[in-house]
């Protein structure tokens, strides 16, 4: 058979091919997995994963991994090798998307599990672990799959701790009135609520007093006796016992919560005794010596309702779950270092010399390294904590005296010490933003799965937000009264924008520490209020897409309005200006005529000089813009739309979901019909 050189060159240009299409994979495989384990890694470690960009990073990865897997399925790589590295990376993909939300993709991605049958070679150690990571694959699918399941059927601890709140204050005591410093006559559940079944709440005696017969049960504990409990127990100091109760308290009040996840009414809502829990026993009381304590407890309550809803926590098995991790681990990193090392293992004859047998091992020790850190992690999580101190209350047991504690030598006494969300707060300047025109690159590489960017969205650094309020003079309630909240909001974010570059563009005057607290407060919460308009509009009372085009539409009333401008000065004289020009339509008393169908800026220039006007002094006009943006917030917070809160959760949390938790505890659920300022 004579071979010509057209078919040798053919061979040469397909043989080329195939290197660079192997030299793409083995590229592919690295990024990916290492990415994926950085992923794990970060949010284990905490909770914010609030940057967008990061997000998309994580929608990228999702996309590089099916395009690996699929360039094994459906290319000409079909090895043990490449099937084992298909098998760790859908492994490490299944741990990353940790929470219990299955789509059609996941399921096709699962699929291609069953391309390891169809696997060549003959390393017996490589066929070993891709059998063990497929499996394990496989059962942390079901488990996906099982907590779907799930989460679509009530939840009966849920309906149990809602008709137990209908009666909790039968038992109370009678003879002291409600402590909140000390949770005396608070029999909020702390847990054991699985053990009491549901009843039919009809109003009627012998329903209550079955509720109550229950929760007189000794696995049944509450919240003051956690209390009581942690008051007997060798703490080293106060601040660690109060760390201890603002622990068990956002335990207690995470399952408080639930309750409006699932359409429960609280039944304490509108109480005295739900009021002074927030105002006399987190926020005044330890205003003093522990000024964040209130914002501590919610913090640590939303960290286990996050748990809750991404993760799958079982109060049982933390040993369970190491065994497991360690054995998996120990077997599948001894049969791919066997293999890559050993005998059994046969080099490709294409691609560069070894690097196949360096990515089989670097993807291994990934997969193995991230069930160990993860197993290990449930040790010290704070569901475990919770778990040991229940056990402790119900069986009446010191906590050096507790079941297992010759095992568990080094577990402490004090909580968890773990950052659960990110002190920060997002920023947004529409005078300093309007401007910008995205390129939505990440969104048209990721094939749209990251949601573009619209014109002049592009938010500022996050900000730390200081801890802290002037009533409005009667002469600015126009601005008060628009049509939409989102126009109020844009309007004294303009105003408040403008005050701040005013004041920063003077010479250095004699500025109190309360003038620049004041200032603080005001600037970030007006920047935080247009960060929710630009991004998260669905926390806002007006609809979303209302909100959106409202923001569209100042972006571009901006752009029309300060054309050529190019610095903060000039962004300010070009204000004065259109001020001047609306002078006309404003009425003797200061009602501006064109409110309802001014631009946003026009109303702001007319608003940011009547302000001025009427309050000159700067140290005064912070603290009236201070107290507005508190005011405005809190009136914000409180919502039924309990789906946005649920998913910003997912995404890292939110400021605005805090003070919502915070103020549903206080008995506040709905916002007043007409947002109301004294005068």
């Amino acid at each position: 058979m004579e071979v010509s050189w057209g078919d040798i060159r053919g061979i040469r240009e397909d043989l080329s091919t195939v290197k660079g299409s192997l030299l793409l994979l083995e590229t592919v495989v690295l990024l990916s997995s290492l990415s994926l384990a950085v992923l794990v890694l970060y949010r284990s470690a905490n909770r914010r994963c609030t940057d967008k960009p990061l997000r998309g990073a994580v929608t990228s990865t999702y996309v590089v991994v099916s395009y690996a897997v699929g360039i094994i399925q459906d290319g000409p790589f079909h090895g043990e090798t490449f099937v084992l590295w298909a098998a760790a990376l859908l492994l490490i993909q299944t741990t990353a998307y940790s929470a219990p939300v299955l789509s059609r993709r996941d399921v096709d991605q699962r699929k291609k599990l069953l391309l390891i049958v169809n696997a060549t070679g003959r390393n017996a150690s490589y066929r070993a672990a891709i059998w063990a990571f497929s499996a394990l694959n496989i059962l942390k699918t079901v488990a996906r799959i099982t907590e779907v399941i799930q989460t679509s059927h009530p939840d009966m601890s849920v309906k149990v701790v809602a008709e137990y709140m209908a009666v909790e204050e039968d038992l109370a005591p009678d003879d002291l009135p409600p402590d909140p410093t000390t949770m005396r006559g608070y029999r909020y559940i702390f847990h054991g609520e699985g053990i009491m079944a549901p009843v039919i709440h009809d109003g009627g005696h012998p329903t209550r007093d079955n509720m109550l017969s229950q929760s007189a049960a000794k696995s049944v504990v509450t919240i003051d006796q956690v209390y009581q409990w942690i008051d007997q127990q060798p703490y080293s100091t106060d601040v660690e016992k109060n760390k201890a109760k603002y622990f068990c308290l956002a335990f207690a009040l995470f399952k408080l919560l639930k309750r409006r996840f699932y359409g429960y009414v609280p039944a304490e809502a509108g109480s005295d005794k739900a009021r002074d829990l927030v105002l006399n026993g987190l926020i005044q009381a330890r205003a003093t010596d522990d000024p964040d304590a209130a914002y501590r407890v919610v913090e640590a309550e939303l960290a286990f309702l996050y748990d809750f809803y991404t993760r799958n926590v079982v109060l049982v098995g933390a040993k369970t779950y190491v065994c497991i991790a360690v054995a998996v681990a120990g077997l599948t990193t001894w049969a791919a270092f066997f293999g890559a090392l050993g005998p059994g293992y046969h080099r490709l004859h294409v691609g560069v010399r070894d690097l196949d047998r360096s990515v089989t091992m670097l993807v291994v020790v990934i997969t193995a390294a991230i069930e160990i850190f993860q197993a290990v992690a449930r040790l010290a999580s704070n569901w475990r904590y919770v778990k040991t101190v229940y056990r402790c209350v119900c069986e009446d047991r010191s906590w050096s005296k507790r079941r297992w504690s010759h095992l568990w030598c080094k577990e402490s006494i004090a909580p968890p010490d773990t950052r659960y969300w990110e002190e920060k707060v997002g920023q947004y300047l529409l005078l300093k933003r309007f401007h910008h025109r995205p390129w939505n690159v990440l969104s048209w590489l990721t094939l749209y799965l990251v949601e573009p960017r619209r014109q002049g969205q592009k938010g500022g650094r996050r900000k730390p937000l200081p801890p802290e309020k002037h009533h409005l003079l009667p002469r600015l309630a126009w601005a008060c009264r628009l049509p939409k909240l989102t126009d109020q909001i844009l309007a004294w974010h303009v105003v408040t924008t403008s005050c701040d570059w005013d004041y920063r563009g003077r010479p250095a005057g004699r500025a109190t520490a309360s003038d620049e607290h004041h200032r603080l407060i005001a600037t970030k919460l007006s920047n935080y209020c247009a960060y929710l308009v630009a991004f998260v509009p669905e926390m806002l009372p007006d609809p979303s897409y209302h909100t959106e085009q409202i923001f569209d539409s100042a972006v571009q009333q901006a752009r029309d309005h300060f054309n050529g401008c190019r610095t903060v000065n000039s962004i300010l004289n070009r204000l004065g200006e259109i001020e001047a020009t609306e002078l006309p339509h404003v009425q003797e008393g200061g009602t501006y005529e064109r409110a309802g169908s001014g631009t946003v800026i026009e109303r702001a220039a007319v608003l940011w000089g009547q302000l001025r006007a009427a309050v000159p002094a700067d140290a005064r006009r912070w603290e009236v813009l201070a107290e507005f943006w508190i005011e405005f917030l809190l009136f914000l917070a409180p919502s039924d739309n309990v789906d946005i809160h649920t998913e910003m959760l997912g995404a890292g949390g939110e400021f605005m979901t805090q003070l919502w938790a915070l103020l549903s505890h206080a008995g506040i659920l709905e916002r007043p019909p007409v947002m109301q300022h004294q005068q």
